[in-house]
């Protein structure tokens, strides 16, 4: 197994539960979920975020049949055919723009990024794969996951903390104060945002469309576990990875090494 193999087969346990034991005792999801549905409807009080138009509840009906009802319409139509796996107990279902908003930052001339952090130049400046330089100017405060939305690395997810500046190719990730940015972060990359990109030339991803993606939801203080756990093992993932390259290197080296050591022991009569 190569270490990214490993590194996906460990956030796919944390997405479907399987990471850490879970604890009956906890709040369930339901309960974390209202409370980040009266944080936007306040922020759309407030004129901060607009109202989506075609806000939705998930549920899971009598017949154990998991339901989509739309708000607006009282429509309610199954949805199991969107549900990949079963997740535990106290676990929810719910789309990425149930629990996160997602907005594309803004585009800067290459003039105005530099290589090196400097007084005048002090802000990261943050692109679809991460860091591009520094800037003199910010548009973003806060801790968020970034999602690239264009070219051939679209799909990769990243995580900023602090001031800096968003591109028009880096998608920012707002969880409200609610949800940690952190365990959004580790999902994100176990949901493989990239198989949703579309198939051209230039590789891009719609906001919309991912924010339709289904996503669960464990509970809060369950969360916190997967997060404390997770934060253990991708170190010693890396490690992993590192002496898996070095290894492979001698895999690929060691024949002409073998052969060139046997012909030099001939031609010395040895």
């Amino acid at each position: 197994m190569t270490g990214k193999q490993l590194k996906n087969s460990i956030l796919q346990w944390a997405i479907q539960g399987k990471l850490v034991p879970q604890d009956p005792n906890d709040e369930p999801a339901s309960v974390l979920l209202e409370r980040i549905r009266a944080e936007k409807a306040r922020l759309v009080k407030e004129g901060k975020i607009k109202k989506d138009k075609n806000e939705s509840i998930i549920f899971r009906g009598d017949d154990n049949s998991h339901y989509e009802k739309f708000l607006a319409t009282g429509e309610v139509k199954c949805i199991d055919e969107e549900i990949p796996f079963e997740i535990p107990d106290g676990w929810e279902w719910c789309r990425l723009k149930h629990i996160c908003s997602m907005q594309a930052g803004k585009n800067i001339s290459a003039s105005k990024i530099f290589s090196d952090k400097s007084a005048s130049h002090p802000y990261r400046c943050v692109g679809g794969n991460g860091l591009r330089g520094y800037t003199e100017n910010f548009n973003t405060n806060g801790h968020y996951s970034i999602v690239g939305r264009q070219g051939a690395l679209c799909g990769c997810v990243n995580i900023e903390k602090g001031t800096f500046y968003a591109t028009e190719h880096a998608v920012v990730v707002d969880t409200y104060e609610i949800l940690s940015p952190l365990l959004m972060y580790y999902f994100l990359m176990a949901l493989n945002l990239n198989r949703y990109a579309t198939a051209t030339a230039q590789p891009g991803l719609a906001v919309s469309n991912v924010l339709e993606v289904m996503c669960p939801l464990p509970p809060l203080k369950e969360g916190e576990r997967i997060i404390e756990k997770l934060v253990h093992l991708m170190p010693l993932i890396e490690d992993y990875n590192a002496f898996q390259e070095k290894q492979n290197i001698l895999n690929h080296s060691i024949k002409e090494q073998l052969k060139k050591s046997i012909l030099q022991e001939a031609i010395q009569g040895k």
